[in-house]
């Protein structure tokens, strides 16, 4: 995050929250309760030190064994300046949702102790663009790189290679039409999940995420397979990818690139 400055990264923030975050309400102690869970607990201390607040607690252990780590907010003070930052600013219908909850509870909270003014919420409808931090703070929680070797018959004949980012979402229709309109890429509705996908593929499709992405840093280890996404757009884009197919070290170097794009994060 170095190199930018609060206001640019509260977009991000915002962003990511709205989907790896939590608004929560606890009812018995009439308490908004802000969290974020990551395995990786690198991403949580950037956070911590862009607000300034905040508590990062763990290990924990899940069910299926793997180790995660939590942000919390639970302090009256935390929760006004989150509510400060995320009243009129947020993107997806559920959160706001979820949020006015939340902030239903801190007002609740506020009027019984005394201990400060009640907070109006703000109903925005707030449209990210690619020149705000909003969709890169959404990608290090949602968004997805992938690659595929293509393959004939002979399992040792390669015809081509994809790459291809995507993200889904429950509901958010009008959302995900938006960001097609954005992006570019194809929009696919899984009818059981009432699931979005959008999906980029093509090279101009590429190019528009990579531009953005250059411009608005992912800050989570997804910029690891990002950097491998690049790299992979480069070699089918450079001219030399029907030379790599023929050259067994190129060829080798290219598909260990695309199997292992997701590799360590």
């Amino acid at each position: 995050m170095k190199g930018l400055t609060k206001k640019q990264l509260l977009p991000w923030f915002i962003g990511f929250a709205e989907g790896d975050g939590s608004w929560n309400v606890d009812e018995q102690n009439k308490r908004s309760i802000f969290i974020i869970h990551q395995k990786d607990p690198q991403i949580l201390y950037k956070i911590k030190r862009l607000l300034k607040f905040g508590t990062i607690t763990g290990p924990y252990t899940n069910k299926n064994g793997s180790k995660y780590y939590r942000y919390r907010v639970g302090t009256l003070k935390g929760t006004q300046k989150l509510i400060n930052i995320f009243n009129g600013n947020l993107v997806l219908n559920k959160t706001r949702k979820r949020f006015k909850k939340y902030l239903d509870c801190f007002n609740l909270r506020a009027t019984i102790t005394g201990t400060s003014s009640m907070v109006l919420f703000n109903d925005n409808s707030i449209l990210p663009t690619l020149k705000d931090g909003w969709l890169s703070g959404f990608i290090d929680a949602e968004g997805s790189f992938s690659g595929t070797v293509l393959k004939r018959g002979d399992p040792k004949i390669i015809k081509g290679v994809k790459v291809r980012f995507s993200i889904v979402q429950k509901d958010e229709k009008e959302i995900f039409e938006y960001l097609k309109s954005i992006l570019g890429g194809s929009l696919q509705h899984e009818i059981h999940k009432n699931a979005y996908r959008l999906l980029l593929e093509s090279i101009k499709d590429r190019n528009t995420i990579m531009d953005y992405l250059d411009k608005f840093p992912l800050h989570s280890n997804k910029s690891i397979p990002f950097a491998r996404f690049k790299k992979i757009h480069v070699r089918l884009t450079d001219g030399n990818f029907k030379w790599r197919l023929e050259s067994p070290r190129a060829k080798e170097r290219m598909i260990n690139l695309v199997k292992n794009i997701n590799k360590d994060i």
